[in-house]
């Protein structure tokens, strides 16, 4: 455990990583969800495997700081405020992944905290970078002091 909360992360902290199967069920219940609906998101196709959409990496940021923060936001609440994805190869069902994050800088402007966490997809196995997020994310108000 890092933090209780996810709003007591400060910059420089590196989250526990998190190492999982990808399966068949939790792709296609993803995609459900998300109402993607390209059919190698759900089997395989042909001699191609089935794959998880690019999007399912929001899932490993969940996974990550479940782990690193198990009591969730926080007193402070967390709204997204932008992300990015880079997707360097498919994540194919069926293979061991690694997910890891860290908390790249946390600043303040006009009495809001913005966090900026970087997480990383891994191949468990040959440590293959799959995917790179950038997850900037707002903290609730902070009250001022007087008033």
């Amino acid at each position: 455990m890092l933090g209780r909360w996810v709003s007591d992360l400060e910059a420089g902290d590196v989250l526990p990583d998190v190492t999982y199967e990808l399966t068949p069920f939790a792709v296609r219940e993803y995609c459900h969800g998300v109402e993607q609906a390209w059919e190698r998101f759900h089997h395989a196709v042909g001699h191609r495997p089935q794959v998880a959409p690019p999007t399912m990496v929001h899932l490993d940021k969940l996974r990550v700081l479940a782990a690193g923060c198990p009591e969730g936001a926080g007193p402070a609440a967390r709204m997204q405020l932008e992300y990015a994805a880079e997707h360097f190869a498919e994540v194919e069902v069926g293979s061991r992944l690694r997910a890891s994050g860290r908390v790249e800088e946390r600043t303040e402007r006009n009495g809001r905290e913005r966090l900026l966490l970087v997480f990383e997809l891994h191949d468990a196995d040959d440590d293959r970078l799959l995917t790179r997020y950038r997850d900037v994310s707002l903290l609730s108000y902070r009250p001022r002091e007087g008033g």
